[in-house]
Formats: structure tokens, C-alpha cells, sequence
């Protein structure tokens, strides 16, 4: 009788929340698979490991972190806890720092035994499909890797499945300005800014200014001699909680020796400026013949994490823009459906279908192209949620997720300076409640709707 086993080998690539997430839901199937997840960090939590350092690491990869020192989580932890594991019940603050959210993954790792699965200082070279090997119409994957400490050294295993978790806050965007080559003041990525006090007296400008550009805008303006925030968006949509010592304006379109020129021809005088202009999906270890990434649209992969043509080659982690940590997890736990044979997909030429039809619909709303993979308008998020339920045939995220996301967002956009002084606490699938009403900003309707629930 042979000792081999005919547990399916899964390759999670990456152990940040997305990784861990397909970690526990993996480890609750140990009949059926046997995972391995590749960390190139020195510990699990993906970008909530912090690190002071600047651009790269004492092996001299990039740095993964795009935390700042006195961050805090931008949503209410309610929003941001893994479903059937909550928050101690002693941290009444629904914005915690980001010391407490690492300290929340790392409980999460521990309560489900997950670092036995982990391989940190990890990096995965490449991961290619093995079409020789098939089964069921699946192929098997080579995954090939490095430990980082002895890069020259590279080991080959083979896997049944893999699932992508290598996150999308990692790979900077900065666009070509012209002029930026003359400037002679400091210029950085958001990515790479961790300290506000670093801008004592500088007159600094913020450029792409969302959630990371207000906040950073924010912070900045504590001690610098100018902030100006330069965005695109309609004054109308601009947080009118904005503080007004920061000084609003467009997207600045050409750099000097030490100003930036607006698109009108008009300029200020500036020492330094911060890019927060966003991060670009990168899978360094996918080839073109495998996925393809053209203006930020990742293709082909249904429901944003299927491959089509290799269904057995799963994403947990490409949407942006919503309340991640459940949604991770309930992706994850598709994912482990599908991976043991109980998830029915569509035919190819329906899968690719939907996502066109999909991406239609985006442009069709005047969304750019990038946003393929967008879920912050509206109820976008909720409605991608039930859809995988219903792939799944397991129960939704409860509603009262998309109603204090609702109103969370409301607040922040009426009370941008204040808001994160607001605490909540979820009293059932379709209530809760605020702790601390007198601090509500927001619309008056919308604060009393939000208190009576």
C-alpha cells in the first residue's frame, strides 16, 4: 500500500489577511488539503508589519509596508474584523492604531494554529502551469522559490492548486510629472511616508488626496508651514470637514526647481511633495501567457478571483476600496469550496461573458478603465458579496455591515477631522449603535437614522 499522499497540495502565495484568511478556511478541510504558504516577510500580517525603514529591506527587497507611525485603521474595526472572531472586548475604540490591528491579525493566526502552515523569509520566484499534468481538466503548478537569506538558492515544488494573496498596496505608483527631474526639494510615494513631524515648517504639497492623501494631508498639516492638497475632484464631493488651513487645489501639472505649475499656469512655491497617487497590481511571478494586466484590468478571472482558463489558479485579494477583512475571508472560504469540488462553475465562454459584461458596465457608469476591480460606490461591495454567497451556498455578510459602512462613510465625509473619535458597537445582524452620539458631524437625518438603529 503506498504512503503517498492524496491530499491536494495548496500553494497560498503570501500571508497577509487575504493569505491567512485562505489559510483558516483551508485548515478546516485537513481531509482534503494540505497547505504551504510562502511569506517573504519575517512574520505573517502582510502590510500591517510595520517598519521604519525607507525602500528596502536588509536583503534588499522593496519594502512591503505602506504604514505610517501614528496610523490608525480608516474604518471602524466593526467593519474590519474577520466574521465569528471578534475584537477583544476591552478595546471599546472603533479606530484602533495600526499596533492593535497587527496585534488582532496575530490573535487570529494563533487562535487557528495557521503558523504551522507558514514558510516567512519566502520569496516565490515563479509559479507556472504544468499542462503535462492534468486531471479533471485542472492543471498542476511548479512553484519555484527562494529563501531570502540564500536567494542564489532556488527549490522547486509542485502544487495541485494555488491561491494568490501577494496583496495590491505594495507596488507604488508615481506618475512622470515634467520637471520633476529639476525639483530640488524632497519628493517621496505615500508609501514611503512615516513620520509627520519629518515636515516641520515645509510648505508641502499633497498630490491625490483619498483616503490615504486626506489623512496624510492631515497629519502634515500639524507641522508644516503650507499643505496643498491637490486633487481632481469636484468640489461637491470634497469633504466639506476639510480643515481649512489646507489649502485646495488641482492636480499640479508641471514641477520647477522649487514650485509646482497648475494646469491654469499659476504656481506655488513648495519643499516638498508627497505622492499619494495609488499602487498598481503587480504578479511578478505570473507570466504574460498565464494573466495579463492592462490598465489595471486583470484578465481573465471571473468574479475578480477565478481564472478562467486554469479554475484552479484563485486570487483572494484583487478588489479595492471596501471593508476587506470580511470580505477576504468569505473569498477565502469560496475559494476552498471551489478548490474541494463542491462550487459548480459556468462554462469558460460564460465566465468570460459575466466579466466583460462586468467591465462594461463600469465604463458605462464613466468609470475609468483602472476601476475594473473597484468596489467602493454604493452598494457595489455588498452586491459582490452576495453574489459569491450564492456561488458558494453559504449566507451573505449580515446587513448591518453595509449600514454602518453607510453611515461610517458619511461621517467621515461631513466630519473628516473628527470622525475617527466615533465608536460603535454592533448589537445584532441588523443593528447597532453608536457609544458616543454627541460626537456625530454628519447630515442630521442621516445621524438620527444611524442612532436608531
Amino acid at each position: 500500500m503506498s504512503g503517498k499522499s492524496t491530499k491536494q497540495r495548496v500553494a497560498v502565495i503570501g500571508a497577509g489577511v487575504a493569505g491567512l484568511c485562505s489559510l483558516k478556511h483551508l485548515a478546516e478541510h485537513p481531509d482534503i488539503f494540505e497547505p504551504v504558504a510562502f511569506e517573504k516577510n519575517f512574520w505573517s500580517g502582510g502590510i500591517w508589519n510595520y517598519s521604519d525603514q525607507n525602500g528596502k529591506d536588509d536583503f534588499g527587497f522593496p519594502i512591503h509596508s505602506a504604514l505610517y507611525n501614528s496610523l490608525k485603521i480608516n474604518v471602524p474595526k466593526e467593519l474590519q474584523e474577520f466574521p465569528s472572531f471578534p475584537y477583544p472586548k476591552e478595546w471599546k475604540m472603533s479606530y484602533i492604531s495600526r499596533q492593535q490591528c497587527l496585534e488582532y491579525i496575530n490573535r487570529f493566526t494563533d487562535h487557528f494554529k495557521l503558523r504551522q502552515y507558514i514558510r516567512t523569509h519566502t520569496q516565490v520566484r515563479n509559479v507556472q502551469p504544468l499542462k503535462d499534468f492534468q486531471k479533471n481538466g485542472h492543471v498542476k503548478w511548479l512553484v519555484t522559490y527562494s529563501p531570502l537569506n540564500h536567494f542564489s538558492e532556488v527549490k522547486s515544488e509542485v502544487f495541485d492548486s494555488v491561491i494568490v494573496c501577494n496583496g495590491h498596496d505594495f507596488n507604488d505608483y508615481t506618475p512622470n510629472i515634467p520637471g520633476m527631474d529639476v525639483f530640488e526639494g524632497r519628493m517621496i510615494h505615500s508609501k514611503n511616508f512615516r513620520y509627520e513631524e519629518q515636515f516641520a515648517g515645509l510648505r508641502v504639497a499633497v498630490l491625490g488626496v483619498h483616503y490615504s492623501g486626506e489623512d496624510i494631508s492631515m497629519h502634515v498639516s500639524r507641522f508644516a508651514r503650507k499643505v496643498y492638497a491637490c486633487h481632481r475632484r469636484k468640489p461637491q464631493e470634497f469633504p466639506p470637514s476639510y480643515p481649512q488651513e489646507i489649502e485646495q487645489r488641482p492636480p499640479f501639472v508641471r514641477m520647477t526647481k522649487d514650485s509646482v505649475v497648475f494646469p491654469d499656469g499659476s504656481s506655488v512655491k513648495v519643499d516638498a511633495v508627497i505622492f499619494c497617487t495609488g499602487y498598481r497590481f503587480s504578479f511578478p511571478f505570473l507570466k504574460d501567457d498565464v494573466i495579463t494586466i492592462k490598465d489595471e484590468r486583470i484578465e481573465p478571472i471571473y468574479k475578480h478571483m477565478v481564472h478562467i482558463e486554469y479554475p484552479n489558479l484563485i486570487f483572494v485579494g484583487i478588489p479595492r476600496q471596501w471593508s476587506y477583512f470580511p470580505h477576504y475571508h468569505e473569498m477565502a472560504k469560496l475559494a476552498a469550496l471551489m478548490l474541494a469540488g463542491k462550487v459548480k462553475l459556468p462554462s469558460k465562454e460564460a465566465m468570460l461573458a459575466e466579466s466583460e459584461a462586468d467591465f462594461q458596465s463600469r465604463l458605462k457608469e464613466g468609470k475609468p478603465p483602472s476601476f475594473a476591480h473597484y468596489m467602493g460606490d454604493i452598494d457595489r461591495q455588498f452586491r459582490y458579496n452576495e453574489e459569491l454567497a450564492k456561488l458558494g451556498g453559504f449566507d451573505p455578510l449580515p446587513p448591518v455591515i453595509e449600514m454602518l459602512w453607510d453611515d461610517a462613510m458619511d461621517e467621515r465625509y461631513m466630519n473628516l477631522q473628527h470622525c475617527t473619535k466615533i465608536d460603535y458597537a454592533i448589537t445584532g445582524p441588523k443593528s447597532y449603535r453608536c457609544l458616543n452620539p454627541e460626537k456625530v458631524r454628519s447630515r442630521q437625518s442621516k445621524a438620527d437614522n444611524a442612532l436608531q438603529r
